[in-house]
């Protein structure tokens, strides 16, 4: 898994909670995630793969840091 800093991860929670789909669907759903990714590299000017993603999800929602959605 990439290296995360702590601005990224709030830019990953951010987006998490701006998007509201649960994390059970964007990790089951490569399309969804892929396009999750895509647009969440391009809007933060990031660089970070669909695994790395939905590895960093995971671990977030494992640790109850992810955002609640609406």
């Amino acid at each position: 898994m990439g290296k995360w800093n702590d601005t990224e991860i709030e830019k990953l929670k951010l987006w998490y909670q701006k998007n509201n789909v649960p994390s059970d669907q964007l990790i089951k759903d490569r399309d969804v995630l892929d396009n999750f990714t895509e647009w969440f590299n391009t809007k933060f000017g990031c660089d970070k793969t669909s695994k790395d993603i939905a590895d960093q999800l995971l671990k977030l929602r494992k640790k109850g840091l992810l955002p609640r959605l609406r």
